[in-house]
């Protein structure tokens, strides 16, 4: 090989070494463990309903650049809640569905019955703890990363959020009762395996009407019980 293709070979190996070391490869893996209030019984006349929490579970960027989607609940993924004339829910996970920046034809950011998520996201609410894995893409750079979970339980009043408003109170929410709940923690991902447990940081708009962190939990009670642990396990 002349010396001009051993240098022009040796200039791509090096290149291609070089992207792949700027490349993070494995698995993230989301372990959710469901807390004292995740299911509650709500009465609508003559039924009794046990109801349990919308949930997304998501990883952006440590700047706030949304990525991607770990998990999502199936009526969050496809507005298929058993409401008259179909409900669309904003106010259901507001920071999670504004983060994914997706507008559905009428304006919302929460999927519609159109633009359903794929089932490779979605599910139906769990009634245990479980587990969901996430590959890396090709190309996600290594680095911190924060991964966010957003939980809501719809017609859980309390004395902070109670039943009954007059629509002109900020408090007031149709079915919300308290604000969707944010746990959040930062994950070290690249050459080595990194663990990180989530913590309550703060609310979503109690009404849907954007996607801002409401900073702390004033207010909760039963919403920082829905989950007893969220942990999050970077694999190379």
């Amino acid at each position: 090989m002349a010396k001009k293709g051993r240098t022009l070979f040796l200039a791509a190996v090096l290149a291609a070494s070089a992207s792949a070391s700027l490349s993070a490869e494995g698995s993230i893996s989301v372990s959710f463990v469901p807390g004292s209030a995740y299911s509650h019984r709500v009465r609508f006349g003559l039924i009794s309903l046990s109801l349990t929490p919308q949930m997304a579970i998501w990883i952006e960027t440590a700047e706030g650049r949304f990525v991607d989607t770990i998990y999502v609940t199936d009526k969050s993924a496809a507005a298929s809640w058993r409401a008259a004339g179909g409900a669309r829910r904003p106010e259901a996970l507001p920071v999670w569905s504004h983060a994914r920046g997706v507008a559905a034809p009428d304006g919302l950011y929460m999927p519609d019955k159109a633009h359903r998520l794929p089932d490779a996201v979605s599910g139906a609410t769990a009634k245990a703890a479980f587990s969901k894995s996430w590959a890396l893409p090709a190309g996600l750079a290594p680095s911190s990363y924060r991964i966010r979970a957003e939980l809501n339980s719809s017609y859980d009043w309390n004395e902070a959020y109670p039943d009954k408003l007059p629509k002109s109170d900020p408090r007031w929410s149709e079915v919300n009762g308290q604000p969707s709940i944010v746990w959040e923690a930062a994950l070290e991902i690249g050459a080595a395996a990194a663990s990180a447990t989530l913590r309550p940081v703060g609310t979503g708009a109690l009404r849907g009407e954007d996607g801002n962190l409401r900073p702390g939990t004033e207010g909760l009670t039963s919403a920082l019980e829905l989950a007893a642990s969220i942990a999050a396990e970077y694999r190379p």
